[in-house]
């Protein structure tokens, strides 16, 4: 496993000198990549169960999000082949716990009308 990017604990991920190779999934309901905010998810809350399914095995790979078991419109694609997640925290008092992680036989079968991509660059 490489290392990835490295985010200063004062400093936020979506900063310019951090957010070239990573994509962030923002509890606004924000996608940022690159500078750029793409909006149209719901907000995420304290207490929701957050999952994301990432499929390495389709061309783009692709990683969508669910709160609370709904899948939400906005996801991307045209991941790298190697990736990695990481948790910000904006207070102190803030935490996070991972359930589980899991390698699924084939992907969760659901759609989102008015589905919108946000391609990697």
């Amino acid at each position: 496993m490489k290392p990835g990017p490295s985010v200063p604990f004062d400093e936020f991920p979506y900063n310019s000198l951090h957010c070239k190779n990573c994509f962030i999934f923002r509890s606004s309901g924000d996608i940022w990549q690159n500078q750029k905010a793409t909006k149209g998810n719901q907000e995420m809350k304290q207490g929701d169960i957050i999952v994301l399914e990432v499929n390495m095995d389709i061309v783009p790979r692709t990683v969508r999000l669910f709160i609370n078991g709904v899948l939400q419109p906005v996801y991307m694609s045209g991941i790298p082949d190697s990736i990695q997640f990481y948790f910000h925290f904006k207070y102190t008092n803030e935490s996070v716990t991972v359930l589980s992680l899991k390698r699924l036989s084939s992907p969760t079968d659901a759609t989102v009308i008015g589905a919108k991509e946000v391609k990697w660059e």
